[in-house]
């Protein structure tokens, strides 16, 4: 099953997931809006956007969770069925962001490039677009693939204490890791598998792809507070700028 087929699972899951706020409400703050979100999602870090009071949009391509997105939002946010890899709004953005390794389900380098072109393509003159993912991880990537690991720590589903235990297959020639997700609920695995694909992009990777898709980069980040990208980094955070702005 389709990890992005159930919003309530997910919610649950990133129910105290707030560690991303500060970095999102401070670069809103700083460029303004109108903001894009793209894989928005159930509208997570639409709600420090909302805050700051600025117009959000978010691009979604699961329908179940858009849906979800909707309803919780009403008339507070815009939400729009689309994939991040071919969308067409005729509209711009002062900033546009990509949160929480999303980015990752570009499966291939095209499906990069069209994401940021497209992201390109929506940004104002002046805009700035933030892009967050983590740094592929060796120890992570050729764990066993027979053993199941803790992906998660414990959260309220279905009046139960759950958590969700993982395992990961990673495919050196392709560089996409296939993952697969079991809830084990009140000590109890269960038996359905949600399972979903991300690729992995190294710092000089995205370098490339960033020049090549007409952006220059002006800040890396090695964390949500703001320190220095360097080789201690678990997480890569960009924010780039129109090559010709």
């Amino acid at each position: 099953m389709d990890i992005y087929s159930n919003p309530q699972l997910y919610d649950s899951i990133h129910a105290n997931y707030k560690w991303d706020y500060t970095l999102i409400e401070y670069f809103a703050k700083k460029h303004k809006g109108p903001v894009l979100e793209l894989a928005s999602g159930t509208g997570r870090l639409a709600t420090p956007i909302l805050k700051l009071r600025l117009d959000y949009t978010g691009l979604e391509l699961s329908k179940s969770f858009f849906k979800e997105a909707k309803k919780k939002f009403k008339r507070k946010a815009s939400f729009i069925l689309g994939d991040m890899r071919s969308f067409h709004l005729g509209l711009s953005f002062d900033f546009i962001f990509i949160g929480f390794n999303s980015f990752l389900h570009n499966l291939s380098t095209k499906d990069a490039k069209s994401c940021l072109k497209c992201v390109l393509n929506h940004l104002s003159p002046k805009g700035k677009f933030l892009l967050s993912i983590f740094i592929p991880n060796t120890e992570f990537l050729y764990r066993d693939i027979k053993k199941l690991y803790p992906a998660t720590d414990f959260f309220e589903f279905e009046n139960s204490k759950c958590r969700i235990l993982e395992r990961n297959e990673y495919n050196f020639d392709s560089q996409i890791n296939h993952l697969k997700w079991y809830i084990e609920k009140d000590g109890k695995l269960g038996s359905v598998e949600y399972h979903y694909s991300m690729r992995m992009f190294y710092p000089h990777e995205m370098d490339i792809l960033f020049q090549e898709s007409g952006f220059i980069v002006e800040d890396k980040f090695g964390d949500y507070d703001l320190s220095p990208l360097d080789q201690e980094s678990d997480m890569q955070i960009y924010l780039c700028k129109k090559s010709d702005a």
